[in-house]
């Protein structure tokens, strides 16, 4: 026998929580700014800052950065390694008396050349007045200029060895550092164990292919020359290495070790990034912003992402026309400002070097069930910008890192649903002085509800559903005049309603849905003038509904179904006139439906279902323009059906079973209510025979009409209603005429028979056509 627990769950009729109010103006718009969708940032995003947002930077706004941004784009300066200032070594050759080297002196002051060998060192002969002396003195005269002469060439001949000495030891010490170049960096430097060697830019056991070598100059080139490539080339290298291990302190030893994702990174900068930056006290920041999101590609997967549009190629923020690397965003300045994708199948764990750009504003990793891990505790520390967090529909485990409420001080966004995290929200989270939207929906996070650190916040969502939070929600909740959500639902917590509720006079919507709440509600929620979505479903609430209910006349859902709520319907909904869906199902509810019902001109669901209720009001049919269903199933209606019931023309589902109706069905509702899917009213005491006008009923999947007083048979074109007939009727319960000596118990025997069992007399019971009997999935 079908009951109302058959019918829609209304959690699923409406949403129980605004996910526009989650979403809205943050990510969404990130993610249409970042990845194309045409689409305007609303007004109110400035708050974030995501106005900003800039991903296509064209080299006119960036003209004048402080010369960061040359024609070749922004960022992509010519890096041409500067000429050793050194000497000339054929000067040097022919320089009197050595020099400093020119590894010690970009510039040697020359000593002057020695240009003849007539040095004044030697005596002439002299000349006199009186001519010449006797032959005797000339001769010794002559014997002593021959002496000096050679002595003088005695002295020129060591000064010309010494100089030829020094020439030939320059040579050498020229072919042999050439020669070490030549072997593929053997004397290079090791950059914290990296190999990055001298000569062809030797990098982390691999040659990427840098500069030309120059030859060193053999003895007979006239005018050998030092490589101006081959030192500056090593010394990028070992700064880069430098540069890179101080972003990741808990690896180290990462980007250095072959085949992790720090190491494919650094490669890359060292020998494939195509803007080929140096350190040289203006490019830090870059090469670590592109370090950092060349590491997040090879972490991710990168190479099967969804997208991965011009990753890995030139500028990552974009300029003159050509995009940014899909999913990045950056300001004006070419510094990276959000990191955005959804859906994009990156797979793996998020690494820390992510946080390295202490830029971020906003990062945004959705709906990819492969992203795995811990959320890195570098993201709290390191990321004092960021204002939005969003790592949802995920399967990212562990807890919120203690660095994330101590760090992210300007944090305004946090969503972290739909993952396996696990924890605490710890008491530090009022730390988060800006926080204004924390959603942690569906994870396995546990403990209290700090409900005073909240309040330290501007907080206007707060999403804990779907987790294991218990204990009592403190009377500080009603300290947050700023929330506007609220969702509790789904959780462990106790204890009664807090009147201070009433003090969230900006809230718009409320779900406690499945917890473990008691008490009577507070008349105190009729302060609640902004509250559109009302839920407290499935707690054990007792004491009479509020009167001031009719005060809040901005509902639009009110959905208190499950608990113990006794006593009449007030007569204040009729003051609901925005409400489409009410429901109180499964409660103690008393009484008549209160006539002022017909004022809720929007309702379009009436779920009052397992209560206590006596009379439907004629005035139901002053909502025959906007009414779909109505479940009044399991109460103590009494009297005939109304006829009213037949002016709700747009009736999709009408449960009346289970009840003390008397009298005919009605033949107006074959005939007017056309639209019906869903009628039951078993368990009455209907009378009379079934109306043929219910074969009008083509749109109907389930007709229950069992347990009745109905005489006659079921008219054959209701059986052509069913499904094998090419109908929509899948369901057909009533009663069956008995055979002889087993009763009504041989209906089910009838319908599973492959031939319908023999008609005999009739009886006090409604008698089904054959053909209806035969049927597969027909129940009777």
């Amino acid at each position: 026998m079908p009951s109302y627990g058959n019918q829609t769950d209304p959690s699923t009729i409406d949403g129980s929580r605004d996910f526009s109010a989650i979403m809205g103006d943050e990510e969404l718009d990130e993610l249409r700014e970042m990845n194309g969708v045409e689409n305007q940032l609303p007004e109110d995003t400035s708050t974030f800052g995501f106005a900003s947002v800039t991903s296509s930077i064209t080299r006119e706004t960036l003209a004048g950065e402080s010369g960061r941004y040359t024609s070749a784009g922004r960022g992509a300066r010519d890096v041409e390694t500067p000429a050793v200032e050194g000497y000339d070594m054929e000067d040097k050759i022919h320089t009197y008396g050595g020099g400093a080297a020119a590894s010690e002196s970009p510039s040697v002051e020359k000593s002057p050349s020695n240009t003849t060998d007539d040095d004044s060192d030697g005596a002439q002969a002299k000349e006199t007045d009186g001519g010449f002396q006797n032959e005797k003195q000339n001769e010794a005269v002559m014997e002593e200029a021959n002496a000096a002469a050679k002595q003088r060439k005695k002295r020129l001949y060591f000064i010309g060895a010494g100089v030829l000495v020094v020439a030939i030891v320059l040579i050498a010490v020229g072919v042999a550092i050439s020669k070490k170049g030549d072997d593929g960096g053997g004397g290079g430097t090791n950059v914290d164990g990296a190999g990055v060697g001298g000569g062809q830019v030797g990098t982390v056991g691999e040659n990427p292919g840098g500069a030309d070598v120059v030859p060193t100059p053999q003895p007979s080139d006239p005018k050998p020359t030092l490589s101006p490539t081959n030192a500056p080339t090593d010394a990028r290298q070992m700064e880069i290495g430098k540069l890179v291990r101080t972003i990741a302190p808990h690896t180290p030893d990462a980007p250095f070790t072959s085949g992790t994702p720090q190491h494919k990174a650094l490669q890359w900068l060292m020998n494939d990034d195509p803007l080929k930056l140096s350190p040289d006290g203006t490019n830090e920041e870059r090469i670590l912003q592109r370090y950092s999101l060349v590491t997040f590609y090879h972490a991710m997967e990168g190479a099967g992402w969804s997208n991965r549009n011009n990753w890995l190629s030139g500028d990552e923020c974009g300029y003159s026309g050509v995009d940014a690397w899909f999913g990045v965003g950056c300001n004006e300045f070419g510094q990276v400002r959000a990191v955005a994708f959804d859906g994009n199948n990156l797979i793996g764990e998020i690494p820390n070097e992510i946080a390295a750009i202490p830029t971020m504003e906003n990062l945004v990793l959705k709906n990819n069930k492969q992203l795995t891990g811990p959320i890195p505790s570098d993201v709290g520390s390191n990321m004092t910008e960021l204002r939005q967090l969003a790592l949802y529909n995920n399967d990212i485990t562990g807890s919120i890192p203690p660095t994330v409420y101590s760090g992210l001080s300007k944090l305004a966004y946090l969503n972290l649903q739909d993952n396996r995290m696990s924890g605490k929200l710890e008491p530090e989270v009022e730390q988060l002085t800006s926080l204004k939207k924390i959603i942690l929906f569906n994870n396995n996070f546990h403990g209290p509800l700090h409900a005073k650190s909240l309040a330290a916040a501007p907080l206007v969502y707060l999403g804990l559903s779907g987790n294991r939070f218990s204990g009592v929600v403190a009377h500080q909740i009603g300290n947050i005049p700023t929330l506007e959500y609220l969702y509790l639902d789904n959780n462990l917590f106790s204890g009664s309603i807090e009147t201070k509720i009433g003090h969230l006079t900006e809230l718009k919507s409320i779900n406690l849905d499945s917890n473990r709440f008691s008490g009577s509600i507070p008349t105190e929620v009729g302060k609640l003038t902004k509250l559109e979505y009302w839920s407290m479903r499935n707690n054990s609430l007792v004491g009479e509904l509020p009167t001031e209910i009719g005060d809040m006349t901005a509902l639009s859902t009110v959905n208190l179904a499950t608990n113990k709520i006794e006593g009449p319907i007030p007569s204040g909904v009729g003051n609901l006139k925005k409400v489409k869906h009410f429901y109180m199902f499964q409660n103690k509810l008393q009484g008549a439906i209160p006539s002022e019902i017909g004022g809720m001109d929007k309702l379009k669901v009436l779920f009052l279902s397992s209560n206590l209720l006596t009379q439907i009001p004629e005035e139901i049919a002053d909502l025959s323009d906007t009414l779909v269903e109505l479940y009044l199933s399991e109460n103590q209606l009494v009297g005939e059906i109304p006829e009213e019931i037949c002016d709700l023309v747009d009736l999709e589902v009408l449960f009346l079973d289970t009840n003390k109706l008397e009298g005919p069905i009605l033949p107006c509702i074959g005939n007017r209510l056309v639209d019906l899917r869903q009628l039951y009213l078993f368990g009455n005491k209907l009378t009379g025979d079934i109306p043929e006008a219910l074969k009008n009923l083509e749109k109907l999947k389930a007709l229950g009409l069992e347990d009745n007083d109905f005489k006659g048979e079921v008219d054959g074109g209701i059986c052509a209603l069913t499904d094998d007939e090419g109908g929509e009727l899948a369901e057909l319960w009533t009663d069956c005429m008995s055979v002889p000596g087993q009763g009504k118990e041989a209906s089910a025997a009838a319908a599973t028979s492959a031939a319908p069992a023999p008609i005999a007399n009739k009886w006090d019971a409604v008698t089904v056509c054959v053909r209806c009997v035969a049927r597969a999935g027909v129940y009777i």
